[in-house]
């Protein structure tokens, strides 16, 4: 999937460490928002989320210096 594309990629290129995360249902109610690489892992992990439920949406800000340029 995009989203276990963009973990790996993630994890190869630290230049991605400010990517967070939203997690809506079905119904695009917001089940979690601003999750960081690990606190999703950790949700995924503790099937508090599950993939075949939820739409998980990456959302990545550059850093501060590179807005300000």
């Amino acid at each position: 999937t995009v989203t276990k594309q963009i973990l790996i990629q993630q994890k190869k290129d630290k230049s991605m460490s400010d990517i967070l995360f939203h997690v809506y249902d079905k119904k695009s109610e917001v089940v979690a928002h601003t999750l960081t690489v690990e606190e999703l892992e950790e949700m995924l992990k503790n099937e508090k989320i599950n993939t075949s439920k939820h739409e998980i949406v990456p959302v990545w800000e550059p850093p501060y210096d590179e807005i300000s340029q």
